[in-house]
């Protein structure tokens, strides 16, 4: 982030087929917000884990904004609990190596950590060894697989050898290996063959706990992209209560399920010199069931000429950031509520919220109601856990401290993060080019 993600058959006319075992109209991947696998230490602050987590959350954002179009791929902090990001569990080669791999809408490529290893950082769980799949194949050099990469590399055979893949990203953390092919287990015994995916045997920086990246965005060599012959260009997931310790709340499934009636959807965009994000057409915000002004419009707006600009819904950002004016304006219209509720505001800045409440015993879900609003009259009624968030700056009372889980971005794009999509169903449906946001959507 600068400052919270597409195999059967022919994957674009460019990739190879990929087969299923007997697939299901579905595709269901548990997914496990990272403080439900690794819990932090009794002894961790919530203040502390709290500043650990935004600056990783500003790294990730830094990376999608950044001017080359190429870092599309999320970053995370080097000590494990810094940052929000959510695991789906998969099963690799044959025998299945478990891998929690990080759900990423920014980026396209699956890859993970491989033995044996030039460079590895410490992750969760058993590193996959290629040599004991019977199922893994490297990649040619010639192959379509290696010419969508983005940055392809050959081994010293030249285009008779195999592929290299190279990742970077903005805070210099790198992912290097090898491009291949191999098997993929999902849940209830579902399996699919030569999903295109990268090997790393180099892979220096801030991924720590993660096995790798499941790329989830709208790429011709994502997984979104690689299963749509068999279950639709279609997906959705559910990202759950991030301070729950339950693992059964999340969930991510590829193929079309049946429509809530609450379903809100809006317009998907593209953006040709960003093509693997999700860009959405926001309207502005209400607080207070009144609308936000203040700002010009054109600040969320997407400029289809120079790809500037514009609002993406991303699941490995955290917290959601919006162009500056639009930003203030959200803010000043929701201190005036706020004020008006009897909630003290605190002096200074919390770490990057500048917008924080003494409740003085007021319960969190007295603070004024916010909406967002999309193009065609979408809405998106947030509760307020999703932008009311508690702190911890080691002062007294400090539990009755909430902050406007809101930042301003500076660099042109917007970004709608996971803090304010928890809970809400939110379906990629590229084949009818929209987004839907359903309320309560882990327990429908």
């Amino acid at each position: 982030m600068a400052p919270l993600k597409t195999l059967l058959l022919v994957v674009v006319v460019l990739l190879p087929v990929a087969n299923a075992c007997q697939p299901p109209r579905t595709l269901h991947v548990p997914v496990f917000h990272r403080d439900a696998l690794f819990p932090p230490p009794p002894s961790a602050k919530r203040g502390s884990l709290l500043r650990q987590r935004l600056a990783a959350d500003a790294a990730r954002y830094a990376s999608l904004v950044d001017a080359t179009g190429r870092l599309h791929s999320p970053v995370f902090s080097g000590i494990p609990f810094e940052s929000g990001e959510y695991f789906a569990l998969v099963g690799v080669g044959t025998p299945s190596t478990k891998a929690m791999l990080v759900i990423d809408t920014g980026s396209d490529l699956v890859w993970l950590q491989c033995s044996p290893c030039r460079h590895c950082y410490a992750q969760k769980g058993q590193v996959f060894d290629p040599r004991r799949s019977s199922t893994y194949r490297r990649v040619p050099c010639s192959s379509p697989q290696c010419r969508a990469l983005r940055f392809p590399g050959c081994d010293s055979g030249g285009s008779g050898g195999g592929c290299r893949y190279m990742v970077a990203y903005g805070d210099g953390s790198s992912s290097t290996g090898d491009l291949a092919t191999d098997k993929l287990a999902f849940a209830n015994y579902t399996y699919i063959n030569n999903v295109t995916l990268g090997c790393g045997r180099d892979n220096e920086g801030l991924f720590d706990s993660a096995a790798g990246l499941l790329g989830v965005g709208r790429g011709k060599i994502s997984i979104s992209t690689q299963v749509a012959p068999a279950y639709g260009n279609v997906f959705e997931y559910c990202l759950g209560d991030r301070t729950s310790r339950s693992t059964h709340s999340s969930y991510l499934v590829f193929g079309r399920t049946p429509e809530l009636t609450s379903t809100a959807f809006t317009a998907l965009l593209s953006n040709p010199r960003r093509p693997s994000l999700y860009y959405v057409d926001m309207a502005g915000f209400s607080v207070g069931g009144e609308r936000v002004t203040g700002f010009s419009n054109a600040s969320l707006a997407l400029d289809p000429a120079t790809g500037r600009g514009g609002v993406v819904v991303d699941s490995g950002t955290a917290i959601s950031r919006f162009a500056r004016d639009a930003y203030a304006a959200l803010r000043d219209a929701f201190d005036a509520r706020a004020h008006a509720a009897g909630m003290r505001k605190l002096a200074g800045e919390y770490s990057v919220f500048d917008a924080c409440y003494d409740l003085r015993g007021r319960p969190a879900a007295s603070a004024p109601p916010i909406v967002l609003h999309f193009a065609g009259g979408a809405d998106m009624a947030l509760p307020p856990e999703n932008y009311f968030l508690p702190m911890d700056g080691g002062r007294r009372r400090a539990s009755s401290y909430r902050c406007l889980g809101f930042e301003a971005a500076d660099d042109g794009l917007s970004v709608i993060g996971n803090v304010q999509q928890q809970g809400f169903r939110v379906v990629f449906d590229v084949e009818k080019e929209r987004i839907g946001f359903a309320p309560n959507g882990c327990t429908s």
